[in-house]
């Protein structure tokens, strides 16, 4: 009866998600139902919650931030130009619609999410399939499948998180999410194949699909295990992007050189991408316990800020896109940034309370069947917070308690909660809610690229058209990862 109760406020959260309610209107709610079960039902007081979630203010202020530096950034990089000419760039050298969907959902979206985390490589990717000449609803699809490195984005703190609630190796739980990957970077390219080019296409470009996903594949794995957990994510996108140029170079006489203006508009990312690898490396270099204003400057959010408040600078311009640019930003951040840190609350509050362990302890009592649940549990947490480091917090602890309860190897299970809350997070509301601001807001196509059957369109883009084909690819791949996970019993 416990379960129950534990699993009443997610009941609620999902039953008025499916009633279309409002993002923030759900969080909240959900959020009041779980105070009144862990007051009524647990016996939790109201100073151990608030103190709970003071803990996590930092988090919720660090994921705000990133969510506003993610949308300025895309903002201002609109404004001066500088996406239309990076996607001039590519759409002109990749010329097939195939390879331009796999170069942005198993290349671009993954570097940019390794890079910055919490859902911000959709602000890379979308832009640029629109500029390919993709519908709205499907760029802001493809652009939410791409999130398939989550739990190496943001150089990994989800995974991190997972690594030390649970006492496992941090680089081992890396090596392994890594190995179970490989079917989420398989499936979910065929499918954003299916989705983006139809069917016929998508099987013709079967090569394309197995080399880049391979790459990619490969190189997350090989990172992890000879430099460490953080950069893989990163140095694996690149991967395969580069495998994917390299076969364009060959197949379609494509030159590869960069023109002197995109160059220069590549120099907000080089200076987003330094900034953050610096700083980690000067993370990892500190003796002990990084000091608190280290880890300010090493947050995602920071460079995210910093780099958008230069680009005009970087790029040579003037600062008169900056206001617009700037309220604009805000008029979209605050919904998303809302509901984001209503749910990151639930996902505490539940953790916090015991609520998460009950339920995991009920589905423990499945016994041997158990590891075939646990990707789904590991994925409510991951579609309830939108952040693997929330769904960590809120289950991996538990699941490892299972694990060893009913004697199934404590890293594979970890691993398989890891992966699974990692690719769930696409689906979550804030996720979606975000790729389709995006996809509303971003210039159309400056010309057509592809006869795809479909031209890019000024149609509004709601999460009524957007959620459904996310969450129908996301229990296909988790039902892959529940029979890998019977199989390894």
């Amino acid at each position: 009866m416990m379960a129950v109760w534990a699993a009443l406020p997610i009941g609620v959260a999902l039953g008025m998600l499916v009633f279309r309610v409002g993002p923030i209107g759900t969080a909240a709610t959900a959020l009041a139902c779980g105070v009144g079960v862990a007051m009524g039902v647990f016996a939790a007081e109201m100073g151990p919650i608030l103190s709970a979630q003071a803990a996590m203010a930092s988090l919720f202020v660090e994921v705000a931030a990133i969510l506003f530096g993610g949308l300025w950034l895309s903002r201002i990089l609109t404004a001066t130009g500088a996406q239309q000419r990076l996607a001039g760039w590519l759409t002109g050298m990749c010329r097939d619609p195939a390879r331009a969907v796999l170069l942005v959902v198993l290349g671009v979206v993954p570097f940019a999410e390794s890079m910055t985390g919490f859902g911000i490589g959709v602000v890379v990717g979308i832009p640029l399939l629109i500029q390919f000449g993709f519908p709205r609803v499907h760029a802001a699809i493809l652009g939410l499948l791409g999130l398939i490195i989550v739990p190496w984005g943001s150089l990994g703190p989800g995974t991190l998180v997972a690594a030390r609630l649970t006492g496992i190796d941090f680089q081992a739980l890396g090596i392994a999410s890594a190995l179970l990957s490989g079917p989420v970077f398989i499936l979910m390219g065929a499918g954003a194949l299916t989705l983006g080019v139809g069917g016929r296409r998508a099987a013709a470009a079967w090569p394309d699909l197995v080399l880049t996903a391979g790459v990619l594949w490969v190189a997350v794995w090989g990172v992890n295990v000879v430099l460490g957990t953080p950069l893989a994510g990163v140095l694996g996108s690149l991967a395969s992007i580069s495998a994917l140029l390299i076969r364009v170079r060959l197949y379609e006489r494509q030159s590869l050189v960069i023109p002197l203006l995109v160059r220069r508009d590549l120099a907000p990312y080089a200076m987003l991408i330094a900034g953050l690898l610096v700083t980690s490396a000067w993370m990892a270099l500190w003796p002990g316990k990084a000091p608190a204003w280290l880890r300010v400057l090493h947050s995602p959010a920071t460079w995210l800020l910093v780099t958008a408040a230069l680009t005009p600078v970087l790029l040579g311009q003037s600062m008169q896109a900056q206001p617009r640019a700037l309220r604009q930003t805000l008029s979209g951040w605050w919904p998303i940034a809302l509901a984001t840190v209503l749910f990151l609350a639930l996902g505490t509050l539940l953790s916090s309370t015991g609520m998460s362990t009950v339920l995991a302890q009920a589905g423990a009592q499945l016994g041997p069947a158990y590891p075939a649940l646990a990707p789904w549990i590991g994925a409510l947490g991951g579609f309830l917070t939108g952040s693997n480091t929330g769904a960590s917090a809120m289950f991996a602890a538990s699941q490892a308690q299972a694990a060893q309860a009913i004697g199934y190897p404590v890293l594979t299970l970890v691993a398989f909660q890891n992966v699974a809350a990692s690719l769930a997070t696409m689906a979550a509301v804030p996720r979606v809610m975000m790729a389709c601001r995006i996809a509303q807001d971003a210039p159309p196509p400056q010309q057509a690229i592809f006869a795809t059957g479909v031209t890019a369109d000024a149609s509004v883009v709601s999460r009524s058209h957007v959620w459904p084909i996310v969450l129908v690819l996301n229990g296909l791949i988790l039902v892959v990862l529940s029979a890998l996970s019977m199989g390894l019993m």
